[in-house]
């Protein structure tokens, strides 16, 4: 199945147009390129041919499409045909003249790369021999007619045959396994593009496409990528009308398969067809709203078109705009005020850690309104909380309740709040009419699986009903932050229509993905979790060329800390020497408490460094050390993940319980986006003894590569 740059036939397109778009998408190898009404540039004119093949063995193929039926075409020459619009007879160009047309467009784009891009431009030309110095590419041109037959083409009255080369008509007929046949003799002459060649004619002919990258080599979108990011970005105004409800559309995918690209492509191309429209990016965390903003400016967006925010942030923003902000309280005073209740109410059950999540958890999962349900068992299911209450539950979930109330009434009397509180409060002002609901027409949602329920709920009120455009991005095998939900209780609508997949990463080599995928194979709870969220465990296709190959991963054991981070340091030091940048290394912790040493280390070594915590700007000349949590989305050439010992559950719960197995997987899960931020090098280094959870799997794995590699 051929790779199409839209998903399925867009609306709008003619009959015709769908015809042969699933025609090629059936028909023609999955190597093959293949877009819907791309734009061509030309030195004098634009061009927008129906559809554009490109194929290692037959160049570029340029298609035009005709809905004309026999019996439509009154009369027909080498310059113009006339058609029988159902109402009068009007005159169109001969289809093989507007065809010729665009072969010279797209001919002219090309050759104006020789000026622009020399280097890149060279590398499409014949090398040596007769023709040496031309277009090493053939452009051949068609046009199709999917409504006539051949044999009602040959004993036509009108003489079409004559008027139109038949070897580059595709018909009817043609429609079947023996199409790839028909494009391929229609090709001036058999070439044999090389991948590089391949890379360079998508990056010339579809600017949109093109991916920054830092040292040099040419990226591009593939055509599924750029299908999910332009698919229904346009609503013309009876469409609009039409819509009642915001119609979301969710892409999960393996990591490193370009989910975050497609979504600022996507509000990119949104903004630009609706210049008037307000469009919304939300992420979670606030590292990666910076990392958005330099990716979205390097693809040629407009800022000012475009919000990128992190969505505290925006709540904060929302609240400040009626002066209803109140400044949320860290966890440190959060816990500070929970032990003071614990010993006014002379209460010993709970711990002060563990009643902090479970607010949390009841204004991040339920709905303000239904907050005194959650005593009741039958009420409110308490998912993905990783932790039972064990004994009488109701007694227990009615005490949680009594606190909870106490904890919420010392906030109200003091005028504050927990962050927790800020998405609530945004959602009682709307429900109050104190914030406007529908501001935006476009609400496009970043590493979705880190959101709670009530965060999509103040997101979705944001989004204009004549609009109804959600998009949402993300990967639950990549949820960090224990917030667990299902896509049906959103009331998204999520169907297998408006859910598309991406299982081609083209972030880490194959060789990081499989020690990588050793951190959360094999877990029952965690395939049960992702299975109830509708999600599954994604795995990568494992046969396509873009999948890279790269030197193994190295676990290396040290005796102490001090000697770890000194270990790592000298890893560092010859990369360096190798010639890795220090902006493209980064130092991965566990714990917060432990990256001061390891800056120290890197600094008495020369080896300038920096420390993640908000903000972030990834070309800053540094090595970069930070959590795991604060490095998600972000991706590096190489990744130290550094006390592997800490992935362990700290929670005085029975090693065979569920409630263990839960803990267990949200370090699974830390650890494989950890690994996962690596295009080419990852190192593993831990002090004293490895978890045995993952200790084994990683050694046999590495192993068996190894093995594998000799």
């Amino acid at each position: 199945m051929a790779r199409m740059n839209y998903p399925h036939a867009p609306d709008g397109c003619q009959p015709g147009e769908r015809v042969i778009f699933n025609s090629l998408k059936r028909y023609l190898p999955d190597d093959y390129f293949i877009w819907f009404e791309p734009t061509l540039f030309g030195r004098r004119r634009t061009a927008r041919p129906d559809f554009v093949v490109l194929g290692r063995d037959i160049g570029l193929v340029i298609i035009e499409v005709k809905d004309w039926s026999v019996d439509r075409i009154r009369s027909a020459n080498r310059d113009n045909f006339e058609i029988f619009n159902g109402q009068t007879t009007v005159v169109r160009t001969n289809p093989e003249q507007q065809v010729e047309r665009q072969f010279r467009t797209l001919k002219e784009q090309l050759e104006q790369y020789g000026q622009t891009e020399p280097d890149q431009y060279r590398t499409l030309l014949q090398t040596n021999g007769r023709y040496q110095g031309k277009l090493a590419v053939p452009i051949a041109t068609m046009v199709a007619f999917p409504h006539i037959s051949r044999s009602d083409w040959d004993n036509s009255a009108l003489r079409l045959p004559v008027m139109l080369n038949s070897a580059t008509v595709i018909l009817r007929d043609d429609l079947t396994e023996s199409l790839l046949r028909q494009i391929r003799q229609a090709a001036v002459f058999p070439p044999n593009l090389s991948d590089d060649q391949l890379t360079t004619l998508k990056w010339m002919l579809y600017p949109e496409t093109r991916v920054p990258y830092t040292q040099g080599r040419l990226f591009t979108l593939d055509p599924d990528q750029v299908g999910l990011a332009q698919v229904d970005t346009y609503l013309p105004p009876h469409a609009q009308q039409l819509t009642r409800k915001p119609q979301a559309k969710l892409v999960r995918g393996v990591v490193g398969s370009g989910k975050t690209l497609i979504l600022l492509y996507r509000a990119k191309f949104i903004s630009e067809q609706n210049p008037h429209w307000r469009v919304l990016v939300l992420t979670y965390n606030t590292s990666l709203r910076e990392y958005l903003k330099q990716i979205f400016a390097r693809i040629g967006g407009d800022p000012a078109r475009v919000e990128i925010v992190n969505f505290h942030k925006w709540c904060r923003t929302l609240l400040l705009e009626r002066g209803l902000f109140r400044q949320p309280q860290d966890a440190g005073s959060q816990r500070g005020l929970i032990t003071r209740l614990l010993n006014e109410t002379g209460s010993t059950e709970f711990e002060p850690a563990f009643l902090a999540d479970e607010f949390n958890w009841i204004k991040e999962r339920l709905d303000y309104r239904q907050w005194a349900d959650y005593p009741d068992p039958a009420q409110v299911k308490r998912t993905g909380r990783g932790r039972g209450l064990g004994g009488d539950e109701r007694e227990k979930r009615r005490k949680i309740y009594d606190l909870f109330t106490r904890y919420q009434a010392h906030l109200a009397q003091h005028k504050s709040c927990d962050w927790a509180d800020l998405p609530v409060q945004v959602l009682k002002a709307m429900d109050d009419g104190l914030i406007d609901r529908a501001k935006y027409q476009a609400v496009l949602i970043d590493e979705a699986q880190d959101f709670a329920p009530a965060w999509f709920r103040v997101a979705f009120r944001m989004v204009k009903p004549e609009t109804g455009m959600v998009f949402i991005v993300g990967d639950g095998a990549q949820k960090i932050y224990g917030r667990d939900f299902t896509w049906k209780e959103l009331g998204l609508g999520i169907t297998a229509q408006n859910s598309y997949v991406l299982r081609r990463s083209y972030r880490s080599t194959r060789e990081i993905i499989d020690v990588a995928l050793e951190a959360i194979r094999d877990s029952q709870t965690l395939a049960a979790e992702l299975k109830n969220a509708g999600d599954g465990l994604l795995e990568p296709e494992q046969s396509y060329d873009e999948f890279r190959h790269g030197p193994l991963p190295v676990l290396l054991a040290f005796e102490s800390p001090e000697r770890e981070y000194a270990g790592i340091a000298g890893e560092i030091l010859s990369l360096l020497q190798q010639g890795y940048l220090p902006k493209d290394i980064v130092i991965l912790q566990r714990r917060r408490s432990n990256i001061e040493a390891m800056a120290r280390q890197l600094q008495s070594r020369g080896i300038a460094c920096s420390i993640i915590k908000r903000a972030v700007d990834v070309s800053q000349p540094s090595v970069k050390i930070c959590t795991f949590h604060s490095a998600k989305g972000l991706e590096f050439e190489a990744v130290f993940i550094c006390g592997l010992e800490a992935f362990t559950v700290a929670e005085p719960v029975e090693t065979n319980s569920r409630e263990f197995q839960e803990l267990l997987d949200q370090e699974r899960k830390l650890l494989y986006v950890g690994m996962t931020r690596a295009r080419r090098l990852l190192y593993i280094t831990y002090s004293g003894a490895a978890p045995a959870w993952i200790a084994g799997r990683l050694e046999q794995k590495l192993q068996a590569l190894h093995s594998f590699d000799d």
